[in-house]
């Protein structure tokens, strides 16, 4: 070939190079090819619990809808997951799965634990390295802490002797001292329908509910000093056996309207004289954003934090790599808060218009009893920064009451009746 003739010739092969090749160029890929289906009576299999941890802002609760599109849960992720990694039958009733609690939209999980058989290879000496493997599938706001092998008997939810939730929220003009007294009539066995939502639909006969303790405390190693006065955090430790649907919500709720001297801690036993007051008062529940499942407490479970196979010194100890995930996360919305922050303690010296025509700054502004004068209408607390402006406070006793649970199942049987005969 010439010189021009080989120039052409490479010219022509580059551009060949810049057009994708076509399909036949790849005999090995066949599209729509249906996989195949994962059986999983062909392998080995074992009961094991997982302690889960998860933030729930962007998850419409925990509990599955069967609907991941349009209604995403935290178990729509973890069953991804799990299929994905074929560590579970496609269908969770088949294998046996049963989670601790059903954590509803928004709320956070840190003690999480559910229950499943998986696939196992135990039998070959050496264990599938769970942990690693499921978190690797899993998004950014989801992580499985710990494994344990438990009997094939085991139960997440019957199994669990108590369940304890954290609460946080800052103090601004709420008295603290009160709310531990409020604190104190919770404790024990008690009847709580007026401090949960009803469900017609679970045929509930027994609101009595046992908490063991309820404690008040600031947040430790959490400096807002810079925000200004009262900005301090402080964390509901709640422990009970059981909690009835929003119980938490309510009940924290109830502490916010005390610790704001809109009620009496009294309250709280006269909302538990069901013979008096036989339905819920129209109250808001508190917000689901600072409300975490903190711990579930079982008997006998030797949690695994690491698989054995991923312990050398070469290679990264498993929970310093989810202790170093969450960090990354931790990083990202701090500084995101410390830009609110910022923003807020450069305004505490912003010059402000007294009633005297005198000029004051925000800082000393909001800490007079004048900024609260010029409030007309009562704000009531609900939590993660929000609350209810109303114009006039209303006692709980005198409010407008919810069905009681037996006209509320009565409906919901007459409901039933008439879609059953096609009339709805």
């Amino acid at each position: 070939m010439s010189k021009d003739q080989l120039v052409k010739r490479v010219l022509a092969l580059e551009s060949q190079m810049t057009q994708p090749l076509p399909d036949t160029h790849y005999p090995y890929k066949q599209k729509n090819k249906p996989g195949r289906p994962f059986d999983m009576n062909k392998y080995g299999q074992r009961r094991v619990a997982f302690k889960v941890a998860y933030l729930g802002w962007n998850y419409l609760g925990f509990a599955s809808q069967n609907d991941p599109i349009t209604t995403p849960t935290v178990e729509d992720e973890l069953f991804k997951a799990f299929k994905a990694a074929c560590l579970m039958h496609p269908t969770p009733e088949k294998a046996q799965f049963s989670r601790c609690g059903r954590t509803d939209r928004g709320v956070s999980g840190l003690g999480q634990v559910i229950s499943l058989n998986v696939r196992s290879t135990m039998a070959n000496g050496k264990e599938i390295p769970y942990l690693e493997t499921i978190n690797r599938l899993l998004p950014d706001d989801i992580r499985v802490l710990a494994w344990a092998p438990v009997s094939d008997t085991f139960n997440a939810r019957f199994d669990c002797r108590s369940r304890t939730y954290k609460y946080f929220f800052p103090k601004h003009t709420l008295n603290i001292e009160r709310m531990k007294e409020t604190a104190y009539h919770f404790i024990g066995s008690h009847d709580f329908r007026n401090f949960c939502k009803l469900d017609p639909s679970k045929n509930i006969t027994n609101y009595h509910r046992t908490i063991l303790s309820l404690d008040i405390q600031p947040v430790l190693g959490l400096d807002t000093s810079g925000v200004g006065l009262n900005t301090e955090f402080y964390e509901v430790k709640l422990k009970g056996t059981a909690f009835l649907w929003h119980q938490v919500r309510c009940m924290m709720s109830i502490l916010f309207l005390v610790g704001q001297g809109l009620e009496s801690p009294e309250i709280v036993k006269k909302l538990m004289d069901v013979e008096t007051i036989q339905a819920r008062p129209d109250y808001p529940m508190a917000s689901d954003l600072p409300l975490l499942l903190y711990d579930c407490e079982f008997e006998n479970i030797d949690w695994i934090y690491a698989s054995d196979n991923h312990n050398a010194s070469s290679a990264i100890p498993t929970p310093l790599k989810t202790y170093k995930h969450m960090r990354e996360q931790w990083s990202e919305q701090m500084t995101r808060s410390l830009m609110y922050q910022t923003f807020m303690s450069s305004m505490t010296g912003m010059p402000i218009t007294k009633r005297d025509m005198s000029i004051s700054s925000l800082e000393d502004y909001i800490q007079s009893d004048e900024a609260e004068d010029r409030q007309s209408a009562v704000a009531v607390v609900l939590g993660g920064g929000k609350e209810i402006r109303t114009s006039r406070y209303k006692p709980l006793v005198i409010r407008p009451r919810a069905d009681t649970d037996a006209v509320k199942k009565e409906k919901y049987k007459i409901r039933l009746q008439k879609k059953a005969l096609g009339l709805l």
